[in-house]
């Protein structure tokens, strides 16, 4: 009587639907052809053939090979599939990533029986499996990781080529990337709890932690609220909190969004006067923009007064900001295009604040630049992200 050892079935690719019943056809008019091959009672050769005459009583011959260990009989199984199936790249990496566990074995017990392992062979494993896939090493790497974090489903899709190896590859690395991101600001919060900084920088709201403000104590404030449209009533509040806290003539400074400009424009009018608006370049970057198809490179910098009054330097309203780092904050801006801006609108000494920390770039800027710095953020991991990087 032969067996089915689960083990040895499941390095078989599974036939398609298709393939299944064009086999199962084929048997029910010309019978099983083939001999179902078996090792030390097991099948290892013929599965798909077995099941089918157990289902339809056909029958079958066997035969039987020898070999000296499991791992033997794994690596036999693999060849044979590869030179019988038309397998996709996808599966044909999955077959020789299993004959990984059988190199490694072989290796240990070349060591136990002090046999040395040939120059040629050593260091060379993806090597080897590459080319008994007759794929290329750097597929047999992106399906490597993909068997090893791909959910189940994905895996099914590969196999039956809905998603390619390169998509899968590049959304896992994307995830590993936010997971990694994830915890490093985790990292950093928890760092920043414990550490006392000598910056005014306050948790919460800027309207509330602010209002023992003096009126009109600051030279400047240069901020970048949140774009998405739920977050639009902050520009009424900066407008009127800006009127309040600024200089005569102090600048309000602010990145924005496009899609909602005109909004914001509006509500920023309603108690500060408008003066420019700049533009910068996001250097190596590129944002697709859905809701109207299109890949946007830059953003306005929406230039704001308390009483409008020609600045005295000349400048240019077109800045290039270097690609940002992401660690803090996933809307973080670059420190060299607020400093720019720092630089244009303020003086040594000069009194900046920005109500909308995230993880402190205006703050780093404004230290550099040797300005006076007060800072509020409103949500409390964020914050203690920026006192670490403080």
């Amino acid at each position: 009587m032969i067996q089915v050892k689960e083990e040895f079935k499941n390095l078989i690719p599974a036939l398609s639907a298709e393939e299944y019943a064009q086999l199962e056809a084929n048997i029910l008019e010309e019978g099983i052809r083939e001999p179902i091959i078996t090792w030390n009672g097991f099948i290892i050769d013929g599965h798909n053939r077995y099941s089918i005459a157990q289902r339809f009583d056909v029958e079958y011959r066997t035969t039987s090979k020898h070999f000296a260990s499991e791992e033997s009989v794994k690596e036999w199984m693999i060849l044979n599939q590869f030179g019988r199936r038309n397998l996709s790249n996808y599966q044909r990496s999955v077959l020789a990533l299993e004959l990984e566990e059988v190199f490694s074995k072989k290796a240990k017990e070349r060591m136990i029986q002090a046999k040395p392992v040939p120059k040629s062979e050593q260091g060379k494993t993806i090597e080897k499996l590459s080319n008994v896939a007759n794929v290329g090493k750097d597929t047999i790497s992106k399906v490597k990781k993909i068997q090893e974090k791909a959910p189940e489903e994905v895996k099914a899709k590969l196999a039956t080529g809905e998603v390619s190896i390169n998509a899968a590859y590049k959304e896992i690395k994307k995830e590993e990337k936010k997971e990694e991101k994830i915890a490093e600001r985790k990292r950093l919060a928890e760092e920043g709890a414990k550490k006392e900084i000598e910056i005014d920088f306050r948790l919460g709201d800027f309207e509330e932690v602010f209002a023992d403000l003096p009126d009109g104590s600051i030279d400047c404030i240069i901020t970048d609220p949140p774009y998405p449209y739920e977050f639009i009533e902050v520009w009424t509040k900066l407008s009127r909190f800006a009127k309040r806290v600024l200089k005569p003539n102090g600048f309000c400074i602010a990145y924005s969004g496009q899609m909602y400009l005109p909004e914001v424009m509006k509500r920023m009018s309603e108690n500060l006067d408008y003066y420019w608006t700049f533009a910068v370049y996001h250097e190596g970057q590129t944002q697709i923009v859905n809701g109207i198809n299109l890949m946007c490179r830059w953003k306005p910098v929406l230039i704001f007064q308390n009483g409008k009054k020609k600045i005295e330097n000349t400048f240019q309203d077109y800045f290039i900001s270097e690609q940002r780092e992401k660690n803090g904050h996933d809307w973080q801006q670059s420190k060299s295009g607020v400093a720019y801006l720092i630089e244009m609108f303020t003086k040594p000494m000069d009194t900046i604040l920005e109500p909308f920390a995230g993880s402190g770039t205006t703050i780093i800027a404004a230290k550099e630049k040797k300005r006076k710095v007060l800072a509020a953020e409103i949500n409390e991991q964020t914050y203690n992200i920026a006192k670490s990087l403080l």
